[in-house]
């Protein structure tokens, strides 16, 4: 089988093509940039271009037997457009594209805040719908809608002629973060003698099992279905102590008053409304400040999800940070 990934240079990207070709598939990627493409063999063909360009990704898809569609924006200073632009204009090519090269087989990553959280005593599972604060974030949103077109686009076919499955990630750690970007969770605390943390909490999960799950998806799972991908729920505290524990070095770990934090986000917001970019805002904290966890009982049984440790993540990430010099060791 022949697979086309988008956001390949990525930290799924790149654990995703990793994981074909390390189970004898041919992979086909498209990137504007090889510079982070870090799986580089005989069984990987590069394309260069952009899975906005109708042509670049109609080029790169030639052939192939089957998309696994990881590419997305995810700066969380970008504004409602520039997400929509992204997330919905990007599955709707994959999907005009899947329609001209006859590709039926789709796997689209989409997030796990599509999906309402759940609490440490009910978690929550692939029928809770979306809830506040993630129904106003600008990337959850985008994300909800590109959903709805790939699962409109699953059902339209004749009965069995599709296979569109739809993944729905937690919170990822492990190698090939090469911007970092989950991996600044990490590296935002990393060895610092005092850190403060917000209350919120996480559905962690190593980027490898994501990866796994998705190749997994290619021919498992139900067509139009979402699956949850996250294994292990934890206060963002606890994976701040967890982190000095597993990469060895000690830490005082202090929770920020809510308050505290919804000033922060108000400050940001303040300086998007002068036009200053901003990672901070008032929705993107009040979410830090939210116990976000999740079941992934559904992908265990149908997708064979796997659980890594979440202290062999950690300890991934920060071994592949450290290579790339973007983390100090001592």
């Amino acid at each position: 089988m022949r697979v086309l990934v988008t956001g390949a240079t990525g930290l799924l990207g790149n654990n995703v093509v990793k994981t074909l070709t390390d189970r004898g598939y041919h992979v086909n990627v498209i990137v504007r940039d090889e510079q982070n493409l870090c799986v580089r063999n005989e069984k990987v063909d590069v394309y260069k271009g952009s899975f906005l360009s109708f042509d670049d990704l109609s080029a790169a898809s030639t052939g192939c037997d089957a998309i696994i569609h990881a590419g997305a924006a995810t700066d969380m200073s970008l504004g409602l457009d520039d997400f929509i632009n992204v997330n919905v204009g990007g599955v709707k090519n994959i999907i005009d594209v899947s329609k001209k090269n006859n590709i039926n087989r789709i796997v689209f990553i989409s997030s796990a805040n599509t999906i309402g959280f759940g609490s440490p005593l009910r978690l929550a599972d692939e029928s809770c719908p979306i809830q506040y604060p993630f129904s106003e974030s600008y990337y959850a949103k985008s994300k909800l809608m590109a959903e709805k077109l790939i699962k409109e686009y699953a059902n339209s076919g004749i009965e069995n002629s599709r296979h569109v499955v739809i993944l729905n990630p937690g919170f990822m750690l492990g190698a090939y973060d090469t911007k970092p970007s989950s991996g600044q969770l990490l590296k935002a605390g990393y060895r610092k003698p005092l850190m403060l943390a917000p209350k919120g909490g996480k559905s962690f999960i190593h980027v490898r099992d994501v990866a796994e799950a998705a190749a997994n998806a290619l021919t498992l799972g139900r067509n139009g279905e979402n699956y949850i991908l996250a294994n292990f729920n934890m206060s963002i505290i606890d994976f701040y102590k967890l982190s000095a524990k597993t990469c060895g070095y000690k830490q005082v770990v202090v929770s920020v008053p809510n308050t505290l934090m919804y000033v922060s986000g108000f400050l940001g917001d303040c300086l998007r409304k002068i036009g200053i970019k901003s990672q901070v805002s008032l929705i993107n904290v009040r979410q830090l400040c939210v116990k976000e966890y999740y079941s992934s009982a559904k992908a265990k049984q149908e997708l064979n999800l796997h659980a890594t440790s979440l202290e062999e993540a950690i300890s991934d990430c920060e071994n592949f940070l450290i290579k790339r010099k973007m983390l100090c060791s001592k």
